[in-house]
This record gives C-alpha cells, structure tokens and sequence, in this order.
C-alpha cells in the first residue's frame, strides 16, 4: 500500500474515494479508527468501505460491527454486500452446512415493552460480552457505528477504554462512529482515548463549535487549529436523497492528511 506522504500543511491534498481506498488506506492490526461528523453525512458507508479494504489487507483479523441501534438499513444493505453474518447474541452460533462468514453484525432484538433504561441494558450486555471476548482474543476489529449510543447510553465506556488503552498490541482495534464529539449535556460523552488513541481520523464537515473543540485532545502531533479550519469548510454533496460530506483524513502515524470525496 502506498501511505499519504504529505505532511499536515494547508491546503491538504484532494483523492478520490476510490483511489484512496485503493492506493492509500493502510491498515495495520490494533489499530483504532474513528469517524466524526454529523448524523445522515455518510460514517456507516465509509465505516464499511474501510472494514472491506482493511480485511482485505489483514485476511487473519476477525471483524464484527455491533449495531446498537433497533434499525438501520444501511447496516443490513452492508452486511448482504461484505458477505457478514447478522447474530443477535454472542458469540455467534454456527450455521449448519453455512460457510464462513467473512464476520459478523452483532445485532440484539430490541425490548419496545421496556423501559428504555431496561432495554438498554438487555442490550448492552450482548456488547459487553462481545467486546470483552474479542479484545482477549486479539487479532480483530469491533466496530461501533453509533459509539455515543453504545459508549454513553449503554454505560460501555469502561470496556471501550480497554480497547483504547490496551487492544493495540493484541492486534485488537475498536472503530467508532461518532456524530457529536462535544458529548451533550445530559448524558454526557465519550472517554477521549477515543481521540487521542485513534491511528486513523476521519472528520466530516462540522460548523458546531463545541465539536469542533474537541479535536484540540487529538494527539500525533496534529495542529487541532488547523484541523478545524479545514473541517468548517469540507464539501457537501446531495447523492442518493442525502447530503454527503467530504471527509478529511488524519493518519497520525506521520502525521499525513488528504481531504477524500464521496
């Protein structure tokens, strides 16, 4: 894979989706994704263009998306597409005669009888279960396509944290999909190793100035000032009836940077 050999200056170089996905995501095992930008602009369909590529790269990791929510067809259209098997508990028993999955969307049936404390609960406990065995494990990638909901709502910060802290030398990452980095005031936000222990960022375009605050706990050497110049600004385009955002990439490994179309 060739790497974003372009250090953090203005403006950042402009790639197709394609061709980044192609020639410049470059995934290594342990390493934690994180994309952040408002609801409706395209994470989930990014978050799974880069879990395509990355089992790719990394035949050996096992991958499963924990899907916290009680609906999302966009998760269903992926799961089809990237040939994964959808399993409402963990771990995920066997098909008879099935082959094997190239992973699994750990989806729990929701409980509209319960309180909604009580039916997050019943359904926290499939993710906790899930994150605590794979993270011992090793060798995979979790991703969590609403983090705030399964973090926060969910009370799973803790086991996240594990992840942030520890998974990267067992070649466990944790991907999240974030949508309000400012957390709310409610009930409140998620554990900033999300930001500072993130190898790959990707921000969409956000005028909020309390999301935007956030990206000065970003670590690697990025100027969080700079960032948040370029994210004001990114594109949006209308496609398929919504409005999706140009993203800007962070490879805090360099750093490297490059602002990647829809």
């Amino acid at each position: 894979m060739i790497h974003v050999k372009h250090r953090l200056s203005m403006p950042p170089p402009q790639l197709d989706r394609a061709d980044f996905l192609a020639n410049y995501w470059d995934y290594r095992p342990g390493e934690h994704v994180g994309l952040i930008y408002p609801t409706q602009k395209g994470k989930t369909h990014l978050g799974y263009q880069l879990a395509d590529s990355a089992m790719r790269q990394n035949p050996g990791l096992t991958f499963a998306s924990m899907m916290p929510k009680a609906k999302s067809p966009a998760t269903a259209r992926w799961a089809e597409a990237l040939q994964l098997q959808e399993t409402p508990t963990w771990p995920p028993r066997r098909k008879l005669f099935a082959r094997e999955p190239r992973g699994h969307v750990l989806w729990p049936p929701h409980r509209p009888d319960l309180a909604a404390a009580d039916n997050r609960a019943q359904v926290a406990d499939q993710f906790r279960r899930a994150l605590h065995q794979m993270l011992w494990k090793g060798d995979c990638i979790a991703f969590a396509d609403d983090l705030h909901r399964l973090a926060v709502l969910m009370g799973l910060n803790t086991e996240c944290e594990e992840w942030w802290t520890t998974g990267a030398e067992g070649g466990a990452g944790l991907w999240g999909a974030n949508q309000k980095p400012s957390g709310t005031a409610g009930s409140g936000s998620i554990s900033t190793y999300f930001y500072n222990s993130s190898t790959h960022l990707f921000f969409g375009r956000d005028q909020d100035a309390r999301n935007v605050r956030r990206f000065s706990e970003i670590g690697g050497g990025v100027d969080p000032a700079e960032v948040a110049s370029i994210v004001r600004d990114l594109r949006l385009y209308p496609i398929g009836g919504k409005t999706i955002s140009e993203v800007l990439y962070l490879d805090t490994r360099g750093p490297y940077y490059a602002t990647i179309g829809p």
